[in-house]
Order: structure tokens, then C-alpha cells, then sequence
């Protein structure tokens, strides 16, 4: 057999051999892989309920020692449709702490790039006190306006 023919033969099987490694290499080393513990970026994606506890009304106030006003919009999530009818039921507590809470914010510290972060962590601690539950998993604003 001459050259011509055994490279027209050799080059073609390395290229399906390093075609066939580096489809492996991805299936087996790609995080999103289901074989590898993690679908689409959601390991518990289905598994769990979403429970929303949600007021129609916003909340609306003035800032601490300002003229400018607020305007929030918020989304509780809890454990269970329990945790919704404890929120339903003590709606008045629920937007009376959330008022206050957002009263004492200052103009200053709208300023700051994590107030919202420490809203949400504020909205949820007192809530889960005055209500004496311990299953709010998530506080959303799903409006955070100052005018």
C-alpha cells in the first residue's frame, strides 16, 4: 500500500476518534449533564410547591424626614397555603409592619446599593415574629419606586 493511500485511510479515523473524545469529555464534564446532578441550572426544579401571599394594594409612604415618597410592591413566599391564610388573615398586621418598616427608610439610605437586601431581611424577621411563623422563604419587590 503507498503513502497516499494509508494517510487517505490514518487522517480520517484520528479525526473521528478526536471527535468522538471531546463529545465524550462533554457529555461527561458539562454541569447542566442531568447524569451529573443539575438540570437547566435547577437541582429541585418541580420538587416543591411555591406558595405567594401577595396584596393588591401597594405600599405607599413617606421617607424618613423627607418629602419624597415610596412606593413598594411586595410578594411574601411561604412554605404552604397555611403560611398564605396566616398572611391573609392578619393582613392589617402584616401591611401596618411593613409601613412601619419602610417609614424609618431615609433618603440616604435609598442611596445605598443594598437596601433592598436589608428590607427584604428586615420584612421578613418581623413578620415571622409578630405572625409566629418561621416559614417565609422569600420577600420580592416586584415595585421600588422613590419619587
Amino acid at each position: 500500500m503507498d503513502m497516499k493511500k494509508l494517510l487517505a485511510i490514518i487522517i480520517p479515523l484520528f479525526v473521528v476518534l478526536f471527535i468522538a473524545i471531546g463529545v465524550i469529555l462533554y457529555v461527561i464534564l458539562n454541569p447542566s449533564n442531568p447524569v451529573n446532578g443539575v438540570q437547566n441550572g435547577y437541582e429541585d426544579a418541580g420538587k416543591k410547591e411555591v406558595f405567594v401571599f401577595h396584596d393588591d394594594e401597594p405600599f405607599i409612604t413617606n421617607l424618613k424626614d423627607s418629602n419624597s415618597y415610596l412606593k413598594v410592591d411586595i410578594s411574601i413566599e411561604v412554605e404552604s397555603q397555611k403560611d398564605v391564610d396566616v398572611l391573609n388573615n392578619n393582613l392589617h398586621k402584616v401591611r401596618d409592619r411593613i409601613i412601619l418598616i419602610l417609614r424609618d427608610v431615609s433618603e440616604d439610605d435609598m442611596k445605598r446599593g443594598d437596601i433592598q437586601e436589608i428590607l427584604r431581611n428586615r420584612i421578613k424577621q418581623e413578620l415571622e415574629g409578630i405572625l409566629n411563623i418561621n416559614t417565609i422563604t422569600g420577600i420580592y419587590f416586584n415595585e421600588f419606586v422613590m419619587q
